[in-house]
């Protein structure tokens, strides 16, 4: 009987890693012809540290269902497939928005996208995704993007709606670095210099976006903690006295400042200044 069991159970198993393979909106050998797949591998949460070895931690804190790594071959040009599935579309969205630097250009048709000479990378539905050439030829870039449009046209998933703060006219010089953090592995990765504020915290979720007012470094968040107690504490240590719901708070000090503009009892905005200007204080009470 335990050997009939044994028997079932990898079977079972079998079935369900044929499933999930199929499931995925991954590239096929008649997608184009000289496709070549040479290697077609998934990972869940636990065997994911034996591919990317300290790497793993952040995308579980996301949220992490599964990855499909495929490479692939096209006339000798060689390609790293990386599909991440993730839990929701802001875990796929914020595992993207510490991981891309630098972009050169991005899809337009595409709300978070970023395109470099060695890879492309991008949010959309709950899947992160990533495709990494070898040597950043041209005809390695130009498969790069056949197969980047192949692998999305077969995603038809809602994409992310950023809050509405972040929608003011003031912003929109910079919102492709926008940043959205559910632990502190995202906050070091994305904002270290915010630490301090959040290793004692769990549970919470923030958007930033680090950019300029007036040639004025700035950083705007809206931040969702668990329960109104850890929003009190995070106003405590920021040195901000609770602040009524929809009124403007500030604190400054050091020639910096630090503004909060509670939305609810969990929820609020937040904004670190890098200068205690009357202009910058001024425009960041247009944004809040």
């Amino acid at each position: 009987m335990k050997t009939t069991a044994k028997v079932l159970f990898l079977l079972l198993m079998v079935i369900t890693l044929n499933a999930q393979v199929k499931d995925f909106p991954k590239l096929m050998e008649d997608d184009f012809s000289g496709l070549k797949i040479t290697r077609e591998q998934t990972f869940d949460g636990n065997s994911l540290w034996g591919y990317i070895n300290g790497g793993a931690d952040i995308f579980l804190e996301y949220g992490l269902n599964n990855l499909l790594l495929q490479e692939i071959e096209v006339n000798h040009n060689k390609l790293k497939i990386e599909i991440y599935r993730m839990t929701d579309p802001y875990a796929a969205f914020g595992i993207y928005s510490v991981s891309h630097y630098k972009c050169e250009e991005k899809y337009q048709s595409l709300k978070f996208s970023c395109v470099t000479q060695y890879q492309i990378q991008c949010a959309i539905g709950e899947y992160y995704i990533s495709i990494i050439n070898t040597n950043g030829s041209k005809d390695e870039q130009e498969l790069s993007k056949r197969v980047f449009d192949i692998i999305i046209s077969k995603i038809h998933s809602d994409e992310v709606t950023l809050p509405e703060v972040f929608k003011n006219s003031l912003l929109k010089q910079n919102i492709e670095q926008i940043k959205y953090f559910r632990g502190i592995l995202g906050v070091q990765n994305g904002i270290s210099e915010w630490y301090d504020y959040f290793d004692k915290f769990e549970g919470y979720e923030i958007f930033v976006l680090p950019t300029k007012l007036s040639g004025s470094a700035v950083n705007v968040a809206q931040i969702k903690f668990k329960s109104s107690s850890d929003a009190k504490l995070f106003l405590g240590n920021v040195g901000i006295e609770t602040g009524d719901i929809e009124k403007i708070t500030e604190k400054i000090t050091n020639d910096s400042g630090r503004f909060v503009k509670m939305l609810n009892e969990t929820t609020m905005i937040f904004v670190k200044s890098y200068s205690d200007s009357s202009e910058i204080k001024e425009l960041i009470k247009k944004i809040l």
